[in-house]
């Protein structure tokens, strides 16, 4: 996969609606590309990118690993990065665990 979540920089905010986490982005070479803001009580997560380059192959890759979100395929770019932003996370916080 071209891109991960820093298991190192994941920080977690206990709120009363849910738990939220902000992470680095990171590209195959350890680049950093981006940033994940998800938010508890948020469909869509945050996800900001150093340029618009970086942006487009993150949403080019999260079309191509799943191609459908929500059970649809005609979603805006946005809704595809924050649902492979997530699943990285997800991977990331499995990372992190398992180190514990």
């Amino acid at each position: 996969m071209p891109f991960c979540i820093d298991a190192s920089s994941i920080a977690f905010t206990k709120t009363r609606r849910g738990i939220n986490a902000r992470a680095t982005i990171l590209s195959e070479d350890g680049t950093r590309i981006g940033e994940i803001s998800d938010i508890a009580e948020r469909i869509v997560a945050d996800v900001e990118f150093v340029s618009l380059a970086v942006r487009s192959a993150f949403v080019k890759e999260a079309r191509n690993v799943n191609p459908t979100v929500f059970g649809r395929a005609d979603h805006n770019d946005e809704v595809f990065a924050s649902e492979y932003a997530r699943a990285l996370l997800a991977e990331a916080e499995q990372v992190l665990l398992a180190r514990m």
